[in-house]
């Protein structure tokens, strides 16, 4: 019996010796990890929360409202859906000046100065508004604005919409399937 008891005892010190350990061993890798993030400084600390994607990457920098439309009607994540054959053609009114952009089918993103021929939608957007559009960082800020100065138009800064052509016709083309077109008049309809 003696002998029993003594087994017992000394499973019972190795299970109460290896929690001792554990945390000697968690210890460690806390104080190791610690250092690499001093050594890495403070951004490296910070936990980033999850963007959702196509909304959280920069726009770079335009001087223009034309090529920054241009430019997120290129970008693979902002035009996420838009295929070859997909078409269409936004006439806008921005800064003074009227122009379009405008696809065909299995070609290329094109922009032009002057009146479109056969618009899908006519888009005015006021000075203030295009200031504020090109300042605009990431695609969910532009996004933001822009259904802003729809929805509450003030007296310096709105963005009017007129659909030339019915809403349904258009997003079976596209337009409720790709983000920036789905902006530009889904998202408002």
């Amino acid at each position: 019996m003696s002998r029993f008891f003594r087994r017992k005892k000394k499973d019972e010190e190795k299970a109460e010796s290896k929690p001792d350990e554990e945390a000697a061993a968690v210890t460690e890798e806390a104080v190791a990890t610690e250092t690499e993030a001093l050594e890495e400084g403070p951004a490296a600390t910070e936990v980033a929360e999850p963007v959702p994607e196509g909304r959280g990457d920069t726009i770079p920098y335009h001087d223009s409202i034309q090529d920054r439309l241009v430019y997120m009607l290129n970008d693979p994540k902002m035009a996420n859906g838009l295929e070859g054959t997909h078409e269409f053609e936004l006439e806008f009114m921005a800064m003074g000046e009227r122009f379009w952009i405008g696809k065909v089918p299995l070609g290329e993103i094109e922009t032009k100065i002057g009146k479109a021929a056969d618009e899908d939608a006519h888009i005015r957007i006021s000075n203030d508004a295009v200031s504020e559009l090109l300042n605009a960082a990431t695609f969910a800020k532009f996004s933001e604005l822009y259904l802003q100065f729809y929805k509450t138009s003030d007296a310096g800064k709105f963005i009017k919409i007129e659909a030339r052509k019915p809403i349904s016709d258009m997003n079976r083309r596209g337009y409720a399937r790709v983000p920036v077109l789905k902006l530009l008049i889904g998202a408002a309809r």
